[in-house]
Order: C-alpha cells, then sequence, then structure tokens
C-alpha cells in the first residue's frame, strides 16, 4: 500500500513540474534600434557626415550663384570673353556639384545601411534581450508589430527594461 502511495505521489510531482507556463513578453524592436543607434559612435559620425555634406552643397550652390550673378554682370558690361570663361567654370562647378551630391549621398546612404544590418549590434541588442527576458522570467519574445499578435498587455512589454540594459552597458 506505502509504495503503490509513493508512487502515485511521484508520478503526479513529476506530471507537475513537467507542467511549466510560458510567459510570453512583446517588444517594440523599431524603438530599440531608433535609441541605441542614436546613442551609438557609428550613428553620431553618420550625422557628422551628413552635417558636413549639408554644408559642402550649400557652399557649392553658393558659389555657383555667386559665378552666375558674376556672369550675368559680364554680360551686362559686354564683356563676352569674361562671359564665356564664367560660363565654363559654372559648367566646371555644376558637374563637380552633381557628382559630389551622387558620391557623398551614396556614402552616407551605405554607411546607414551598414549600421541597421551591423552584426556586432544586432548581438549586443541580442543579449540584452536575452538577458532581460531570462531575469524577469519570460521564455519567448516577440516583435510588438508582428502582425499575428492580435492582443497584448502593457504588463508584457519589456522594451524599457531592454533599453534600460543597452543604455546602462
Amino acid at each position: 500500500m506505502k509504495r503503490t502511495w509513493i508512487i502515485i505521489m511521484s508520478l503526479t510531482t513529476l506530471s507537475l513540474s513537467a507542467e511549466q507556463i510560458t510567459k510570453v513578453a512583446v517588444l517594440d524592436y523599431a524603438r530599440i534600434l531608433t535609441a541605441f543607434y542614436a546613442d551609438s559612435g557609428e550613428a553620431r559620425r553618420i550625422d557628422e557626415m551628413k552635417q558636413v555634406f549639408a554644408a559642402e552643397v550649400k557652399r557649392l550652390q553658393q558659389e555657383i550663384q555667386a559665378l552666375e550673378e558674376e556672369k550675368l554682370n559680364a554680360d551686362a558690361n559686354g564683356d563676352s570673353k569674361e562671359v564665356l570663361t564664367l560660363e565654363s567654370r559654372i559648367q566646371d562647378r555644376k558637374n563637380y556639384y552633381q557628382e559630389y551630391v551622387r558620391v557623398k549621398g551614396n556614402q552616407i546612404q551605405q554607411a546607414a545601411a551598414n549600421l541597421e544590418s551591423s552584426s556586432s549590434l544586432a548581438k549586443e541588442i541580442l543579449r540584452k534581450i536575452q538577458y532581460v527576458a531570462e531575469s524577469n522570467g519570460y521564455s519567448l519574445v516577440l516583435k510588438r508589430s508582428d502582425p499575428n499578435i492580435l492582443w497584448w498587455s502593457y504588463e508584457t512589454d519589456i522594451t524599457e527594461l531592454v533599453l534600460q540594459r543597452l543604455m546602462n552597458n
């Protein structure tokens, strides 16, 4: 009788321990990417590239406009030789401007694309998500933007916790 009772209790304990409740969390991954990349050195470098690009574009535009004004003055004064010289310089500056915009624009776009696909940053974000999820007892983390999620509670959103973890390290 005792033996039967012990076997029944053991089987009951085993079946209860095998049933683990799965806790699910949601995460605003786009927000994490935006916040984390904004604070990264690479993002600051890209912002600096954009500022330098904008300043150079403005400078080139002003230079072209000044040359065009000089050409108008030379034309008004009847100096056809100066007009031809200025037309040539204006065309050279416009060609340089177009080439500069094309090349630098592509460099900035490529740097931004590399930032988004940076494996080291992505791995770091995933490690922080894993740490926060495991330390809070979550066994599954879904993207908040997943179209298959019909409803979720704000209590299951771990975005802020992950952001705090990323900013602290």
